[in-house]
C-alpha cells in the first residue's frame, strides 16, 4: 500500500505507472481538447437570458463564436487566472469548464442541457450573498480557499467553508472540481485534479475503499481522492493531472474489452446523463 498520510493508499498499478511514464507531461494535459458545438452552447445561453457568449479556437486557430470551436485545458487555465479580476470572468471560466466537460468523449457530470448557475429570484432572499444577476458570489470568493481543497469545495457544494448551507446550483462534483483544478493552475500550490466518475469506478477497481460511487462523494472525501492521486503521481513521478487522465482512460478501455461491440461509453457508476 501507498502512504498518504493517516490513510493508506491502494498500489499504484504497473498499468498507471507505464502509461504516465510514456506520456509527454508537458504537452499531454495542457492540449488535451474538446470540439464546442458553440451555435448550441451560445444559443441556449441567449434562450436563457445569460449575458455571455462562449469562444474558442477555430480550425486554423483565430477565436470563433459560432460554429465548431476547439477548447483546449490550456484555455481553461487561463479562464482561470483570469476569473480573479472580477465575478464576471469566474463565470466566463466556470461555463467554458462546463462547454469543455460536457463536450469530452470519456467525461461526465456536467446535467443534461444548458447549466444554469444562477439562484433563482424567489431564493435569494436565503442567500448569504447573490450578485444582482443572481451568481452567488462564492464562485469568485472561492479563489482565496485554493489552498484548502476541502474549504474550497465546501465553499461551492455548501456556500460555507464549513459545508453548512446552499451551494452554487447546477454545480456538481466533477465540474466543480474541474473548475477549481482550472484556477488552482494559476492561484495554488495545492495539486487539484477533476474528479470524474470514470476515475472513481477505476480507483474502486484499484482497491480504494472511501467510496463506492462517485455519487458518495463529499468534499472531504474529495480530499482523499486528492491525496491518492497525489501519492499516485508521488511514485510515478508525474504531474497528478496525467495520473487523474491514466483513471479515465483505463475505466474506458476496460469497458471496451468487455463490450460485445468494443463501445467504451457506458455511464460510470455514480454519474448522471448529460
Amino acid at each position: 500500500m501507498t502512504t498518504t498520510g493517516p490513510r493508506l493508499a491502494p498500489e499504484l498499478p504497473a498499468d498507471c505507472l507505464d502509461w504516465c511514464r510514456a506520456q509527454p507531461p508537458a504537452l499531454l494535459v495542457a492540449d488535451e481538447y474538446v470540439q464546442v458545438d458553440l451555435d448550441r452552447w451560445n444559443f441556449r445561453l441567449a434562450e436563457k437570458g445569460i449575458d455571455l457568449r462562449l469562444v474558442a479556437a477555430g480550425p486554423d486557430g483565430g477565436l470563433v463564436e459560432s460554429g465548431a470551436g476547439f477548447l483546449r485545458r490550456s484555455d481553461l487555465w487561463a479562464a482561470g487566472r483570469r476569473a480573479r479580476g472580477s465575478l464576471e470572468e469566474s463565470v466566463v471560466a466556470l461555463y467554458m469548464c462546463a462547454a469543455w466537460l460536457s463536450s469530452h468523449p470519456l467525461r461526465s457530470g456536467v446535467k443534461r442541457g444548458l447549466p444554469d448557475f444562477r439562484v433563482p429570484a424567489r431564493d435569494r432572499a436565503g442567500w448569504r450573498s447573490v450578485s444582482s444577476h443572481g451568481y452567488p458570489l462564492v464562485l469568485h470568493e472561492v479563489v482565496d480557499w485554493l489552498d484548502a481543497p476541502v474549504e474550497a469545495m465546501n465553499l461551492l457544494r455548501h456556500g460555507a467553508p464549513a459545508g453548512a448551507g446552499r451551494g452554487v446550483p447546477d454545480l456538481g462534483y466533477p465540474l466543480a472540481s474541474l473548475y477549481l483544478s482550472s484556477l488552482g493552475m494559476a492561484w495554488s500550490a495545492q495539486s487539484i485534479v477533476p474528479v470524474d466518475p470514470a476515475g472513481v469506478g477505476t480507483l474502486v477497481h484499484s482497491g480504494w475503499t472511501e467510496i463506492e460511487s462517485a455519487a458518495r462523494l463529499t468534499p472531504r472525501r474529495y480530499q482523499r481522492y486528492l491525496d491518492v492521486v497525489a501519492a499516485w503521481a508521488r511514485e510515478a513521478a508525474v504531474d497528478p493531472l496525467v495520473v487523474e487522465m491514466w483513471l479515465v482512460h483505463d475505466w474506458h478501455a476496460r469497458r471496451a474489452e468487455v463490450s460485445p461491440r468494443g463501445s467504451s461509453t457506458r455511464t460510470p457508476p455514480g454519474s448522471r446523463p448529460r
